[in-house]
């Protein structure tokens, strides 16, 4: 399991260019370019409701869906299998499955590196805001 740096990050930007594009703050950007599960919390009377969303095909009724500018992030993680994992303070869900041909996801941080899952669940990970094992002990 991996958890993501962007955990108490706030959406600062949703877009849609080639996948849904999630900038949070801190310089973070996350890129989800396969079909997506969001799911949207539970509001008065109506029950909690699970939507199927393509990034490369948003239609209009669902772009009003993806409003999550100003929500924290406040679950974020991959599992063995490249699934990804994220959780908002509004309620709001998505999970991304891998794709067996294409990335599903990539995340980008200034600050961090870069994490994505690729073809067949493989994920990639490039941190350079954490100290490496053996560079540290060759440094003492």
């Amino acid at each position: 399991m991996h958890t993501q740096w962007i955990e108490q990050r706030t959406v600062q930007r949703v877009s849609l260019r080639e996948g849904l594009v999630l900038s949070l703050d801190d310089y973070n950007e996350l890129v989800i370019a396969r079909p997506m599960r969001l799911t949207l919390p539970a509001i008065g009377s109506h029950p909690s409701e699970e939507v199927l969303i393509d990034p490369a095909r948003v239609s209009a009724q669902e772009r009003p869906l993806l409003d999550l500018a100003g929500a924290v992030c406040t679950r974020a993680w991959c599992d063995d299998e490249g699934a990804l994992h994220l959780g908002f303070s509004r309620g709001h869900c998505i999970d991304v499955d891998p794709d067996s041909h294409e990335t599903a996801w990539e995340l980008y941080g200034k600050r961090h590196g870069y994490m994505a899952c690729l073809p067949h669940g493989r994920v990639r990970v490039v941190r350079h805001d954490l100290v490496d094992d053996e560079t540290d002990g060759a440094a003492n």
